[in-house]
């Protein structure tokens, strides 16, 4: 008899562009129909939401996310680490060792140096397994975090005075203080954070004038993504500190919305304040 079960969902974050075509139509999509699963990138979906919500539907849905690093594209990255933060089974590829960041090399990755018939059963075997491994996405820690600026809490859509000397103001610098209330749990609150942000702020960096990633969103406005990861044990605290680069002055009295998008393992929360320029 027709098994008509529904087949296990995989998720391709890859680049939107022709030379990754071979990849995905020869390797990607027969490694998951040999293991007994179907494979879909958000380009190939007919859909009414914004892409990138789509792209964040799509991530929580699958089964298994697979994810090609070639080229470092930082769209690829940003959706990854949301996988990651959703606590997804996700296979990493690329063409080159070199393309996987640092801080993901401990995560199992195919390096395939552009052969696709190497690809092909190696996929098919690693999204096998992690078919027949599914990885504990009920975890119950919820996002039990709280933010503070100056001591005050970020909290009901805040505003934050930012002082300038000249009446006007290029740099904007935050140091956010972050605490894990938790009293009952030995786990750690493990995090990431972005920034969103109108148009106007198109550039950020780090309190050591180190650029951070910065992506144009499909709606207008930009997310900035700082490259740590934070764990905070019950009762811990911990910092963050970025600088927000208008692309012209901000003078005195004017008002940004800025949302601060915290990405847990039990979901995404968003924490919106505004700037005002004293």
């Amino acid at each position: 008899m027709t098994d008509t079960s529904p087949k296990p969902f995989v998720f391709v974050l890859m680049p939107f562009d022709d030379s990754f075509s071979d990849v995905y139509e020869l390797g990607i999509k027969p490694a998951c129909i040999d293991a007994g699963a179907y494979a879909e990138r958000v380009d190939e979906q007919i859909f009414s939401e914004s892409i990138l919500q789509r792209i964040y539907n799509q991530i929580a849905k699958a089964d298994v996310v697979i994810s090609d690093m070639t080229s470092r594209n930082p769209n690829v990255f940003y959706e990854t680490g949301y996988a990651h933060a959703l606590g997804k089974n996700v296979i990493l590829l690329t063409h080159n060792s070199d393309d996987i960041p640092f801080d993901l090399k401990h995560y199992p990755h195919i390096v395939y140096g552009g052969s696709i018939r190497d690809l092909k059963p190696e996929l098919s075997k690693r999204v096998r397994w992690a078919i027949a491994n599914p990885t504990e996405n009920d975890s119950p820690l919820s996002p039990l975090l709280e933010f503070f600026h100056e001591g005050k809490p970020l909290v009901g859509s805040p505003s934050i005075d930012v002082q300038s000397n000249q009446g006007h103001l290029w740099l904007i610098r935050l140091k956010l203080d972050i605490h894990n209330p938790s009293e009952n749990r030995v786990e750690p609150q493990d995090f990431r954070v972005a920034f969103v942000t109108s148009n106007r702020i198109p550039r950020s960096q780090s309190q050591h004038d180190e650029p951070l990633t910065s992506i144009k969103l499909p709606k207008g406005g930009y997310i900035h993504l700082p490259d740590e990861a934070y764990s905070l044990l019950p009762g811990g605290w911990e910092s963050i500190h970025i600088e927000l680069k208008a692309d012209d002055e901000l003078s005195c009295g004017d008002t940004e919305n800025i949302i601060l998008r915290v990405f847990t393992y039990s979901g995404t929360i968003d924490i919106p304040f505004s700037i005002k320029v004293t």
